[in-house]
């Protein structure tokens, strides 16, 4: 059952990493000043915040649905 949960999970991934770069940049767009600086601070604090759900997805495929499958 883990395969799945990985299958899933990839996708998951990919589709809300798809999202997440379009509001990024929709967010930098429309409210991010015309300065290098601003986008050189930007993109990388953007870029450490996908970390966290992205861990979050990644653990959940890798834990069994059944507690004895580990053993």
């Amino acid at each position: 059952m883990t395969s799945s949960r990985k299958l899933i999970g990839l996708f998951g991934l990919l589709f809300l990493l798809v999202i997440y770069c379009a509001i990024c940049v929709y967010i930098a767009v429309q409210f991010l000043p015309e300065n290098k600086l601003a986008e050189l601070i930007f993109y990388p604090v953007v870029g450490v915040i996908w970390i966290f759900p992205a861990a979050k997805i990644i653990r959940w495929m890798q834990t069994p649905i059944d507690p004895e499958q580990e053993q």
